[in-house]
């Protein structure tokens, strides 16, 4: 490795930059995300990036993208990434395949390290995607971040005619996604975490009186419904958010909720009386 593809103190610094701006949106994964990518193409000097979450358990099975988002791709751009997501074009794109026999739990490579140029000019994720939105040179980082398959992907683009990623850019970006990495899930929400947004709107009553602090009886009251009819709907929110007690649903709702968050204003409204949802009670 040459001097010049070694990190710089200021290639950190900027990249803890952009992972604390991304703290400061994790309780909302189209935020965050969305601004990890437009922040990935000022720390990496790239016209165009993408971010998202998965599932892949690599070498067996294929990706499964499970959210997508984008920076500095034009609507028509943006318009052919979703067709590609769509059509399931991972399965076929030749640098997927390449990762998915790559060992690592945090892989990044460029395009050139993983499909020959004579491949690459010759498929059609080249010539029915890249090409159409005038990108060429990809720069691709896979993380997994849990044992189960959960990964986060980033990808950044040069468009067609400019040079390829320097190893600089590639130390740079794997580093940022290796810190980034482990605080999906904890300090950053996760797009595939259970959310309020996909209860029922009887749940989400109910959970939104829990966070208000009323019993199980006091649930039943203000929603007119039976103890054991109550109790099976908190039973249910157990299951979906996988805990095992009152104690932790409400730690682990709270801890995600925030004040602007998709997740409180899923719930914001639900109660059957006129307070808000996530508004304290009186001590």
């Amino acid at each position: 490795m040459s001097k010049s593809d070694l990190l710089r103190i200021q290639d950190v610094r900027d990249a803890y930059r952009l992972i604390g701006e991304c703290r400061d949106l994790g309780n909302d994964p189209a935020l965050w995300e969305r601004r990890m990518a437009e922040g990935l193409r000022r720390l990496i000097g790239a016209p165009a990036a993408t971010a998202g979450e998965g599932l892949w358990v690599r070498p067996a099975g294929p990706i499964n993208p499970v959210s997508t988002f984008d920076a500095g791709l034009d609507p028509r751009g943006h318009e052919r990434l979703m067709a590609y997501i769509r059509e399931n074009g991972t399965v076929v794109d030749p640098i997927f395949r390449a990762l998915q026999h790559t060992n690592g739990a945090l892989v990044t490579r460029t395009r050139r390290q993983l499909v020959p140029d004579a491949e690459w000019y010759r498929s059609v994720s080249y010539n029915e995607h890249r090409k159409v939105v005038g990108v060429d040179h990809q720069l691709t980082s896979i993380s997994q971040v849990s044992d189960a398959g959960a990964i986060s992907g980033i990808g950044v683009y040069r468009a067609i005619g400019e040079r390829d990623f320097t190893g600089r850019e590639q130390q740079l970006l794997n580093f940022f996604h290796e810190e980034l990495g482990g605080l999906i899930g904890r300090s950053l929400v996760s797009c595939m975490e259970p959310g309020p947004e996909k209860l029922s709107p009887r749940l989400r009553q109910t959970l939104a009186c829990l966070l208000e602090g009323d019993s199980e009886k006091q649930v039943a009251a203000r929603l007119g419904l039976s103890p054991a009819t109550t109790h099976q709907y908190v039973t249910a929110l157990y299951r979906h958010f996988k805990v095992r007690s009152r104690a932790q649903l409400l730690a682990h709702i709270i801890k995600r909720m925030g004040r602007e968050g998709a997740w409180a204003r899923s719930l914001t409204g639900s109660p059957a009386k006129p307070s808000a949802a996530i508004k304290s009670r009186p001590r």
